[in-house]
């Protein structure tokens, strides 16, 4: 099984929300840290700060689940706070259990690959 890249953006975050979402973010982090399948995590905010897109990568596709199980507190916290999370998926495979319940059952767009240097 290979990696699996995923974006996700929180579109629209008030500004009165702003400090509040990083520090959930942050809290999150400080967990996000000691995932082993978690490889990338990184938060970037639009220069005026109103949304977040997040850089994700994950060891194997089950990762994805391993965090969304083990966040699901903050992650809820942080679309209450910053819209609800548009994402994206970009598995370097298109097998596996994982990728077929992702493509089935969640509200991401899933992208193929089609090749590429790593």
């Amino acid at each position: 099984m290979r990696n699996l890249i995923a974006v996700a953006i929180f579109p629209k975050i008030p500004h009165e929300n702003l400090d509040r979402f990083k520090t959930v973010a942050t809290q999150m982090l400080e967990s996000i840290r000691n995932q082993k399948s978690i490889l990338r995590y990184e938060l970037f905010f639009t220069l005026d700060e109103s949304s977040c897109v997040v850089i994700e990568e994950y060891a194997t596709p089950a990762g994805v689940f391993e965090h969304v199980e083990n966040h699901k507190k903050f992650l809820e916290e942080l679309s209450t706070l910053g819209g609800k999370i548009q994402g994206s998926m970009f598995p370097l495979s298109g097998e596996g259990n994982e990728i077929v319940q992702i493509r089935e059952n969640w509200d991401s767009i899933m992208h193929t690959h089609f090749d590429g240097k790593r």
